[in-house]
Parts: C-alpha cells; sequence; structure tokens
C-alpha cells in the first residue's frame, strides 16, 4: 500500500515528516569534501512576544517560502510572507490557535493544495487546525480535543490508515506520572476528524516525533522521543510500527537511559533505509543507522555544541551528502560523510541563543537556509542564515 507525504511546510522540533528512503539525500561517488559558509544572519523582530516555534511553506502561492511563527505567551498565529530575498513582509495574525500555542506545523490537512496551520497547546490537549486560503491568510478553523494528557507537544500529519486523507498524529504532556502516551486523530474528509485514539509512547514525557517507514511495507511507523522523568524513569527512543488502520504495534526501545527530546528520520547512509538522529539530554548528536525492517543498529554520537536541542537536515554544501543543522548556542553544521558519520561541526552565530530552527531555501537559489528563534534581554528575534556554500559544478553523466 503506497501512502502520500502531505506535509510540505518544516515544523521547528523538526521531526515530524513523513518519509520513505527515497527521500534521503543519496551519496555521491567520488566526490571530494567541501566547507560549508553562511552570510552574516538577517535579523528580523518577531511579532510574538517569546516564541516557541516555526515553521516554513509557501503560504500564497509565490513560490517562495513564507515563516509561522507562535509562542504560548501569544494566543495567535503570527505569519509573514517571503519576499525571496530572506526578509518578509506583510506580517498578520490571521488564524485560530489554542489559548497557548506551543508547536507550529504547515501541511495540508484538508486536502486542497493549501497549507494549513497546525498548533500544539501548552494547557489544554487541544490541536488547532486553521485552514489556509492560499493567498497567505488562515481561517479560524477547528480545534480538536486529543482526550489524553493535560496539554500537546508536538504533531506530525500523515495518512495513516490509507484511505488517501490526512490524519494528524502527536505526542502530550502526561499529567504527573502518567505513562507517555501517543493520540491520532483520523481525517474523515470535509475537514473532520474522528475522536481521538490513543497508544503508549513506550515511556514517559514523550516530545519528538517522527513519521515514515521503516521497514519497506508502505505503512507509515512511528519513532518518538521520550525525555522522561527528571528523577526517573528516564528517556528513550521508541519505534512503533504501524498497521495500517491507524493504530500501531507495541514500542520497541532504543537508547534507554538518554533524555532525547528531538529527532528526525533521514537516510544519511543512502542504503535505501531510514536512520534516525537525535538530540536532547547530552552534548552530543545521536545517530542510529535503520536496518530496513523496523529496527536500527547501535547509535554513534557526535559533539554538537552545549545542549543541542533542535535537529534538521539537508545537504548545506551541495556534495550530495546529508548534513546536520543542530541549535546549540550557535547554529551547528555537522557536514555529513555520506557514510552516516559527521565531521566536527562548523558554527555560525545568530542574534542570540537560538530556540529553534528549521531548514528552506529562502532566496530562491537552490542551496537550503536556515532560520531560527531567540530571545534576548526580553526582545524576540527571527533570524536567517542564507547559504553562501560555494556549491561544487555538476558532475556529467
Amino acid at each position: 500500500m503506497k501512502y502520500t507525504m502531505f506535509i510540505v511546510g518544516l515544523a521547528l522540533l523538526v521531526g515530524a515528516t513523513i518519509l520513505v528512503a527515497r527521500d534521503g539525500v543519496k551519496t555521491a561517488p567520488h566526490v571530494a569534501q567541501f566547507s560549508v559558509s553562511f552570510a552574516k544572519a538577517i535579523t528580523i523582530g518577531s511579532r510574538v512576544l517569546y516564541p516557541t516555534s516555526l515553521a516554513a511553506g509557501d503560504i500564497n502561492g509565490d513560490g517562495f517560502p513564507d515563516l509561522a511563527v507562535v509562542g504560548n505567551e501569544d494566543p495567535f498565529l503570527s505569519h509573514g510572507l517571503g519576499k525571496g530575498d530572506g526578509h518578509f513582509d506583510h506580517w498578520g495574525n490571521s488564524g485560530g490557535t489554542g489559548g497557548a500555542p506551543f508547536f507550529v506545523l504547515l501541511a495540508d490537512v484538508d486536502g486542497d493544495g493549501n497549507l494549513d496551520a497546525v498548533t500544539a497547546d501548552a494547557m489544554q490537549r487541544v490541536v488547532a487546525v486553521a485552514f489556509g486560503n492560499g493567498k497567505g491568510n488562515f481561517n479560524r478553523g477547528v480545534k480538536l480535543h486529543t482526550g489524553v494528557g493535560f496539554a500537546v507537544n508536538q504533531v506530525a500529519v500523515a495518512d495513516l490508515n490509507g484511505d488517501g486523507i490526512p490524519d494528524i498524529v502527536g505526542t502530550v504532556r502526561p499529567i504527573g506520572y502518567d505513562p507517555g502516551r501517543i493520540f491520532v486523530l483520523l481525517g474523515t474528509g470535509n475537514r473532520k476528524f474522528k475522536k481521538a485514539i490513543h497508544f503508549s509512547s513506550g515511556g514517559t514525557q514523550p516530545s519528538g516525533i517522527a513519521v515514515g517507514d521503516l521497514n519497506h511495507d508502505g505503512i507509515p511507523d512511528l519513532v518518538v522521543a521520550n525525555n522522561g522523568q527528571y528523577s526517573g524513569p528516564y528517556g528513550s527512543v521508541t519505534v512503533l510500527l504501524g498497521r495500517g488502520d491507524g493504530t500501531f504495534a507495541k514500542p520497541t526501545h532504543y537508547l534507554k537511559g538518554s533524555r532525547p527530546s528531538q529527532l528526525l528520520l533521514r537516510d544519511f547512509n543512502g542504503d535505501g533505509n531510514l536512520d534516525v538522529a537525535v538530540v536532547g539530554g547530552t552534548e552530543r548528536v545521536q545517530v542510529l543507522l535503520g536496518n530496513g525492517d523496523g529496527t536500527f543498529s547501535s547509535s554513534k554520537s557526535y559533539w554538537a555544541g552545549i545542549a543541542p536541542h533542535a535537529i534538521a537536515a539537508a545537504d548545506f554544501n551541495g556534495d550530495g551528502k546529508l548534513d546536520l543543522a543542530v541549535a546549540a548556542p550557535n547554529v551547528s553544521i555537522l557536514l555529513g560523510n555520506g557514510d552516516g558519520t559527521f565531521q566536527p561541526p562548523t558554527m555560525f552565530h545568530v542574534h542570540g541563543h537560538p530556540d529553534n530552527l528549521l531548514v528552506a531555501d529562502f532566496n530562491h537559489d537552490g542551496k537550503p537556509d536556515v532560520a531560527t528563534i531567540e530571545t534576548v534581554n526580553s526582545s524576540s528575534f527571527i533570524s536567517i542564515l542564507l547559504n553562501a556554500t560555494q556549491f561544487p559544478a555538476p558532475q556529467p553523466h
């Protein structure tokens, strides 16, 4: 059974993408190592007082990535239109959210070809969907109750049951020492969803979530970062294989005893299997290579800076190998070797310590750029790092 990728925009805490192995960047043979560089950061004042999440996607159909920003101090969706040069204008706040939006994702939830804004609430068990009109604005949308936990951490959008209609899956903040839970809202079409169903996350305090076909059966699977309790039980990364009907098998544990918070799925070694990269709890990125059957090999770790807490992937230097971008005290770029290993980080400064990051081509030059959010002395900013790397000339076939 083939399933469809609905996410077009990229959210902060990344980890919420639907992937099959062919989405990974394949290793280019006989390509020399190249460095990476970015221009001085473009700094934009944030319309949100204390931003917690940002997403990028083309919400008005002009071919340029736009931005959506939320923060749980401000109960609205802030969005600006990209000008194609790393700057943004026509900022607005149309579109409904919960009372304390913590996370935002841009995805086509209703299948009309326009990006919608999905936000998770930090104080309620609510997911809000504001439907985009394709012209840069959103309507008030709907509020969907997860029915579990006391708040929502992160969400992803995917067709989990193979009916061609997007569904929503996410992690929640449990009450007390309750086990971690995952919720699924199955779409029925016409912007409606069934009552939420729930599954164990296999740990406590589930945070990051990613969706992809880990075992090549055409059915989306889940990978979850369980952050754990500060005094135990500690965290883990868990895999939940999909059954094809919107339900999932019991979780399998990896990285037990760690405190992962964010993760993503990509094919880092070009073998056609999805791999996972994880941050949180240490100063290192943990990378687990997929075996293609829903299991992962032992992890390898790479220093990324102090307290890395957000992660994204792209080919930043044009060598055909996936690299990592990590939010630490700076933006750390770890160039990939194409075999699932990574080089020591190169650091790039933004206006402050980045709270989050994402990757998009903001100036339409074919190179991946980086956007971050940060708060400095009670003022909040968005920083844009435009990729200034000299990409290698295309090789003749």
